[in-house]
């Protein structure tokens, strides 16, 4: 199964009652242009359909022969633990919700006619697919990052309150600290004199909101009184409900790192 990269969503509707889905099909791909809707009659040949081709969300009935909606949601579960799961059924109660939300459906929609029911489950449809994108985007921001920083690439750095509120270990080793001992400490005191004011200037500007985005070269200062030649790259971020930057420094001295 391969999640689509465009605009696009890619519906699979999976139900035993075959004049519902081209219907359901016709329904919802003229309340929106963005939806194609493929079907298959049972949840066997649904799970054989997302082994084999593209999907982005799965709408299944609930009262099926063979393997019922609650299976198939578990079965899809095993192997695509994130892929937006709706379930659309005609036999609703509290019961099968309560169970449906257990096993970590996306969405839950009682069957009903009417081009305004079509619209709502399409906007359902939309709505999750979007909210799942966004958070495989996030999440691979986030892998990305937290590879930045174990490899210890560049240096890293979250300043809020007007300290350092963390250091990777490489920022650590270019001023030639621990990780512990500039935690807490201002990040003026890493910097040349020359340039003090300029990076106070920039931090207050960016806490401010008045300019979101860092890059710029300092002066910095290494523990031992020399200066480094850095790179400066970053932004205003939220922590904890409260701004803050975050950011990466280059060290373009030349010189090796030392404790």
């Amino acid at each position: 199964m391969r999640a689509s990269t465009d605009d696009r969503i890619r519906v699979l509707h999976v139900d035993d009652e075959t004049g519902l889905l081209d219907l359901t099909r016709d329904c919802l791909e003229q309340s929106s242009d963005r939806l194609e809707v493929v079907h298959e009659t049972t949840a066997a040949t649904g799970l054989e359909r997302l082994a084999a081709s593209a999907v982005d969300c799965v709408l299944s009935d609930y009262d099926m022969p063979g393997m019922d909606g609650l299976a198939f949601l578990d079965r899809v579960r095993e192997e695509y633990d994130d892929l937006p799961f709706i379930l659309y059924t005609g036999k609703g109660s509290e019961e099968i919700a309560s169970e449906a939300i257990s096993a970590g459906v996306t969405d839950y929609l009682q069957k009903q006619s009417g081009i305004d029911h079509y619209d709502v489950l399409a906007n359902k449809i939309e709505t999750a697919v979007a909210r799942h994108r966004a958070e495989r985007e996030l999440r691979a921001t986030r892998e990305q990052y937290q590879r930045l920083v174990e490899q210890d690439l560049v240096g890293i750095y979250l300043i809020q309150g007007g300290e350092f509120r963390f250091v990777n270990e490489k920022l650590a080793s270019i001023h030639g600290y621990d990780r512990e001992t500039i935690v807490g400490m201002s990040p003026l005191d890493l910097v040349a004199e020359s340039d003090r004011d300029r990076v106070r200037r920039n931090l207050e500007r960016r806490l401010a909101g008045e300019s979101d985005d860092i890059h710029y070269r300092i002066a910095g200062k290494h523990r031992d009184g020399s200066t480094l030649d850095l790179e400066m790259h970053g932004g205003r971020i939220s922590y904890e409900g409260q701004p803050a930057v975050m950011g990466v420094a280059v060290d373009r001295s030349g010189r090796d790192d030392e404790k």
